[in-house]
């Protein structure tokens, strides 16, 4: 998943961190770790559930946000 500066900055802020440590580009790497490891893991749990339809498999994923 790539992120734009402004939603890296936007991240950084909601998080409570400083904007030099939202211009520092190991930020930016550790955003799309974690953010592709997230989808991953999503992608995952939809191939191991065998949902129906895309909406079951959303609202799945959705419900896992819910639980962190």
């Amino acid at each position: 998943m790539k992120f734009t500066r402004e939603q890296v900055i936007e991240m950084a802020r909601e998080a409570g961190l400083p904007d030099a440590v939202a211009a520092h580009p190991a930020f930016k790497q550790a955003l799309t770790l974690a953010a592709d490891r997230a989808l991953e893991a999503a992608a995952q749990k939809c191939d191991d559930n065998e949902f129906a339809d895309g909406a079951e498999c959303a609202q799945f994923i959705r419900a896992m946000k819910e639980q962190q």
